[in-house]
């Protein structure tokens, strides 16, 4: 027996084209990072058999609907390249509903305020609420800011600037992840444990929570997790060109053979439907197909007759182009001949099918970054927080279908919640956000976070913005962390006149 180590394990994430159906990764970016907390699970409902039986015991249980469930733990991070995506992006665009990605980069023009940037004439259509902005003003600082309005040309930032940039100040290339009611993403996720021991997966799955976690000195980590409606154990996707088998039984007397193109939720599965497949279509003789989870044959199918001649013909078949042998781990460069019974010739490959080209960056550590909170234009320093952490949270819907084969069709998106938690310093004298509280006043919150080569100028592709426009302080009170008096706040976004309540935006 082999066991199946873990540390090599690689998860894949593939937008779906629909809802449900499971999709492969398609190339080597469509992977990410893993840490050793991966957990994905079937979650299949048990329904409580009520039928009397004579005794005091339970009736049998009977499966109900599946509600698959992934949960991982994934750095806050950029990609260090600009204008690139993280490869946790199909997940932030699932959580979201939307991703801008601005591939060019534009610059300021003249008469740019600390409040209000200026592009050229007809730019401002290339901007969005929520995008962060890196100005790499060679004379003031590179700063980050994240955009609260675009009036034509004029860019609202959603806090002010220390200094007002000069003409020329190029902005950066934002990934912007936007806050939408309708559209998210459902998708497949590919668990490779042990890259080839065995291949768990889900589909019309959802990411129905994010959890970014900061605390100074350490890494900024965060969490994914997410809910689907189809749940497989090493699945084998069969298309309307693999699907076919030709055979020679007794007689002798030649028949095809084929299975419904669809991805099997199991080679069991599959192994069945060719079975009756073949015995659908064979005139004289009887034929078993089984997989072999153990035993020598362990990994490979096993096709067997009990007539007198059995003759499959990968290779010389009517349907040899379309035959499904590959799938099954036979050889089909030449016809199976002379006994009752077939072995693949190999085991089946559970691995997953690429080598993952990760993004090149480190994960973050919680130390000369920026926390905003408060006002637009007097709250424009650190707030000097010892920790924070943002949930985001969805509610899905499922959609119960009768006629569907997992009891439910799809899922809707119906609700989004955010909240916002923080311990910063207070400073002396200092009750302004005491006063915010009581009088339930409107604030802001961003969260500007990457690296400084330098110690000083944000680094492009390797920084971002978590922020919010519109939110107000649920919570506040005064903690001891270590004998230092701290406030602790709880802050809740809200949309406000329509518009989003929270944007993510790597720059």
């Amino acid at each position: 027996m082999t066991n199946i180590t873990t540390r090599n394990s690689i998860l894949g994430i593939k937008a779906e084209t629909t809802e449900g159906t499971l999709i492969d990764p398609a190339a080597n970016t469509d992977y990410t990072k893993l840490q050793d907390d991966v957990s994905l699970t079937e979650n299949k409902e048990s329904l409580d058999n009520a039928e009397l039986t004579g005794s005091i015991g339970v009736g049998e249980p009977i499966p109900g609907i599946s509600a698959p469930s992934l949960s991982f733990s994934s750095y806050l991070k950029h990609s260090e390249t600009e204008g690139v995506a993280p490869e946790a992006g199909p997940l932030y665009k699932s959580l979201f509903g939307s991703e801008d990605v601005a591939s060019t980069e534009y610059d300021t023009v003249a008469s740019s305020t600390v409040s209000i940037i200026k592009v050229d004439s007809g730019e401002g259509v290339n901007f969005q609420r929520g995008q962060a902005l890196l100005l790499k003003d060679g004379t003031n600082g590179r700063s980050i800011r994240p955009i609260e309005s675009v009036s034509t040309d004029d860019l609202t930032l959603g806090f002010d600037l220390a200094t007002a940039p000069g003409t020329g100040v190029d902005l950066g290339k934002a990934i912007t992840y936007i806050p939408t009611d309708t559209g998210h993403d459902t998708l497949s996720a590919h668990m490779y444990w042990g890259n080839g021991g065995l291949h768990q997966a889900i589909s019309g799955a959802r990411v129905l929570g994010c959890y970014i976690t900061g605390d100074a000195g350490q890494l900024v980590n965060g969490s994914f997790s997410l809910e689907g409606i189809n749940f497989f154990n090493n699945p084998i996707d069969i298309t309307a060109s693999t699907r076919y088998i030709d055979i020679t039984e007794t007689g002798p007397a030649t028949f095809a053979a084929s299975v419904e193109a669809k991805v099997y939720q199991d080679p069991e599965e599959l192994a069945l439907a060719l079975q009756t497949g073949i015995n659908t279509s064979a005139s004289t003789d009887t034929f078993t197909v089984t997989y072999n989870s153990k035993g020598a044959s362990a990994g490979k199918f096993t096709i067997a007759s009990d007539g007198s001649l059995l003759s499959i013909l990968w290779n010389t078949g009517t349907n040899a182009a379309n035959t499904i042998g590959t799938k099954l781990g036979f050889s089909v460069a030449a016809d199976d001949t002379g006994s009752l019974t077939y072995d693949g010739d190999s085991e089946l490959d559970f691995g997953a099918p690429h080598t993952p080209s990760f993004d090149n960056s480190s994960p973050l550590t919680a130390k000369n970054q920026e926390v905003l909170f408060g006002d637009s234009s007097s709250d424009i320093d650190c707030i000097n927080p010892s920790t924070i952490n943002v949930s985001i949270n969805g509610t899905k819907a499922s959609i119960n279908d009768i006629c569907a084969a997992s009891g439910q069709s799809g899922s809707l998106i119906t609700a989004r919640e955010i909240t916002i938690g923080f311990t910063a310093i207070i400073p002396q004298y200092c009750v302004q956000n005491f006063a915010r509280y009581r009088r339930n006043d409107t604030v802001r919150f961003a969260y500007i976070f990457g690296t400084k080569a330098d110690g000083t100028n944000w680094d492009a592709g390797k920084s971002g913005c978590l922020a919010t426009f519109s939110a107000k302080i649920t919570n506040i009170e005064v903690v001891d962390e270590d004998g230092i008096a701290r406030v602790t706040a709880e802050v809740q976004p809200f949309v406000s006149n329509g518009l989003g309540e929270m944007y993510l935006s790597f720059v």
